[in-house]
């Protein structure tokens, strides 16, 4: 029996999002947007550490006193998990297990309507933006909806050969498109395949769009460069908590890559046209703004 099912009683229920191990001292679950606390599966910190380390080496990857911190992504019967784990040590006085479920049903703008996520009018300017091929950012915070946003966009030009580039592999998009995902080092330190390397491949690829999951790093250089030089209909996601925030997140990125800002504000502003903004209101995503990115000069 594969050691995910131990989990089975939260991860059975469809509406469990999150699933989160504080050792064998307290466990949570989040189901539709809230975060209850429930019964502990493990009876002691060896119990959980050891199904832990036995979950990690069976889906090769390894979770041990040279590496106490891990993740991979497992396509279970329960769906895509990405399982995030912090051996205990010293790290962590007890080893710590977080699990998030990202959901594979295809989503449309249409779909986004209907469950008021979005309203008719967010529809067809959305549907402007992605058929009109200008680029795009999304942006929000952990769990805000920015992934379904963008699978739902990306939804409306299936016939196009769009190539995603993520950790792990959630969009998963039907038509003509090519899914690269990265891989971390081995044991040795070795191995590593990054979104920035992934994405400077894509270019050799000829894309019709290219999408990253999340810029963080190097990547989004990478891309702003490409949009500059003729890859329209590019979008990615970003980590931001507001419109205003867009512009000095992308610029901080940039800066820890080596680009000053008089350089990172031309990259940005001759590159990326839409800022959207998606929110979590509790159990409910709300996408709150569609703008252009305005780009100040001092």
């Amino acid at each position: 029996m594969s050691e995910i099912n131990l989990l089975q009683s939260f991860l059975g229920d469809h509406r469990v999002t999150d699933v989160l191990l504080d050792g064998s001292v307290s466990a949570f679950t989040e189901r539709e947007g809230t975060l209850e606390k429930v019964a502990n599966p493990f009876s002691s910190e060896e119990e959980v550490t050891s199904w832990t380390k036995q979950l990690f080496r069976a889906n090769g990857s390894r979770l041990d006193i040279a590496k106490p911190i891990s993740e991979i992504t497992l396509d279970s019967e329960f769906g895509l998990l990405r399982i995030h784990a912090v051996l205990q040590g010293e790290c962590s006085k007890r080893t710590q297990v977080s699990i998030r479920r990202h959901k594979t049903a295809s989503l449309t703008l249409q779909d986004l309507v209907q469950s008021s996520s979005i309203t008719k009018e967010q529809r067809d300017l959305l549907i402007e933006i992605i058929k009109g091929k200008e680029n795009f950012v999304i942006i929000g915070g952990t769990g805000s909806g920015k992934t379904t946003l963008l699978k739902a966009m990306l939804n409306e030009v299936i016939q196009e050969r769009v190539i995603t580039i993520e950790d792990a592999p959630e969009l998963n998009l039907s038509g003509n498109a090519v899914s690269l995902t990265t891989r971390l080092a081995n044991h040795e330190g070795a191995g590593e395949i990054s979104i920035s390397q992934l994405l400077r491949e894509a270019l050799r690829m000829r894309p019709d769009r290219l999408v990253i999951g999340e810029a963080r790093g190097e990547e989004l250089l990478v891309l702003l460069q490409a949009m500059n030089t003729g890859h329209s209909g590019a979008g990615f996601t970003l980590h931001a908590n507001s419109v205003t925030d867009a512009l000095p997140r992308m610029l901080a990125i940039l800066a820890g890559v080596g680009v000053n800002p008089e350089l990172g504000r031309l990259l940005v502003s001759s590159s990326v046209t839409w800022v959207i903004e998606v929110k979590r209101m509790g159990s409910n995503r709300a996408f709150t703004a569609i703008q252009r990115l305005a780009v100040g000069y001092v």
